[in-house]
């Protein structure tokens, strides 16, 4: 995330195309000394604040954080917009939950058109939309399409840090049943391979979560116990559900994985970075996968490139400890054994340029899946 207060440089003719092609965000009733921020940029709202113009077509986030008398800063609620060449988008602010929604007005269309034949009036108190960090937006949210908005964000419109729970009644509630040994043991393996399969069952309160596609298990459900270690090693069965839930449309996976890591990284939305790590686990152990899904697996590693630079520090270290690192790893042997040599090479470059991470005796064999032998007495 970047914050930078200086003041943006731009070509006059430049600001004037931009103007006159760009959206307008206008936002009424905001306290003073509320955080502010529209992608990867965030401000503090002063007195005569009411908006950003100038913002580019595509998607956007927009969010805010109240500021308590004493200093303390309320967590990111925010929303996603996919904006249109001259829109106008007005929100307000809600006090009761302080948070900005949809302005409550009797004529809403009235309203926009009224500000937009008094832009020249308003620009004084619209902030330039900053072109500063433009690229790397595009670069994180390039492939995003409306319908992939509409669809992934919550129902209620509103994204927050953690979504509203609420505790399932005790009819709802899951049962044990007199299940054979092989299903025992299934579910035993289901929660060495998925640590949340051991967390109380609670459900979003309706219309609050992000509505992501269903990660399918790497073990699938009711496989016999013979294919469980095959399943671990690789889960082109698991694959395979994730694309067809996808229509086999790899752009498809690629719009919805770029959202969900900026719903995590400019709303700090838990349930995104969640959503984004399983996918990560899952795509990254399937050899088998990376030929079957070229590219697919093409484009996932050009987004990782460009998603990996921004995730927080404790998740940057290069070490075995760190599952996103070793996802990672994982995932560039099996670019080299199926085939994208170029992709996992280009990859290695940008992230030891970019975070230093290095990958020694990456294609060496992993000692601890060699063949045990065993010597038996004469």
């Amino acid at each position: 995330m970047n914050k930078d207060n200086s003041p943006m440089q731009m070509d006059n003719e430049l600001a004037i195309r931009l103007l006159a092609d760009g959206a307008v965000l206008v936002i009424a009733g905001v306290p003073v000394g509320t955080e502010f921020g529209v992608d990867l940029c965030s401000y503090t709202i002063g007195p005569d604040f009411r908006g950003v113009k100038m913002i580019p077509p595509g998607v956007h986030y927009v969010w805010c954080a109240s500021r308590g008398p004493y200093g303390d800063v309320a967590p990111r609620v925010g929303f996603v917009h996919f904006f249109h060449p001259n829109e106008v988008l007005v929100r307000e602010w809600d006090s009761d939950r302080e948070e900005l929604r949809p302005r409550q007005t009797a004529d809403p269309e009235l309203e926009r058109e009224r500000i937009r034949k008094n832009l020249a009036q308003l620009e004084r108190v619209l902030a330039p939309y900053d072109y500063r960090y433009v690229c790397q937006w595009k670069d994180l949210t390039g492939s995003v399409t409306e319908p992939c908005v509409s669809r992934c964000r919550p129902e209620l419109g509103t994204i927050r840090t953690n979504i509203e729970l609420q505790s399932c009644t005790d009819a709802d509630r899951p049962r044990g049943s007199a299940d054979s040994s092989i299903n025992r043991r299934n579910r035993a393996a289901k929660l060495l391979l998925d640590e949340s399969e051991m967390l109380p069952h609670l459900k979003p309160v309706a219309g609050t979560a992000p509505r992501f596609s269903v990660v399918p298990s790497r073990v699938p459900t009711n496989a016999p116990p013979a294919d469980l270690s095959r399943h671990a090693i690789d889960c082109i069965a698991a694959v395979d559900t994730l694309f067809a839930d996808f229509d086999n449309n790899p752009d498809a996976l690629i719009e919805e994985l770029q959202l969900a890591f900026v719903f995590f990284l400019v709303g700090y939305s838990v349930e995104s970075l969640d959503h984004w790590r399983k996918l990560l686990a899952l795509l990254s152990h399937s050899e088998t996968a990376v030929g079957k899904h070229k590219l697919a697996y093409m484009k996932y590693s050009e987004v990782l490139a460009h998603q990996l630079p921004h995730l927080p520090e404790e998740l940057m270290a290069p070490t075995m400890h760190n599952t996103v690192y070793k996802d990672v790893r994982e995932l560039l042997v099996n670019l080299y054994a199926g085939g994208l040599m170029v992709s996992a090479e280009r990859l290695i470059k940008r992230l030891a340029k970019q975070l230093g991470w290095h990958f020694d005796g990456l294609l060496d064999e992993d000692p601890e899946e060699q063949p045990v032998i065993i010597e038996l007495s004469q």
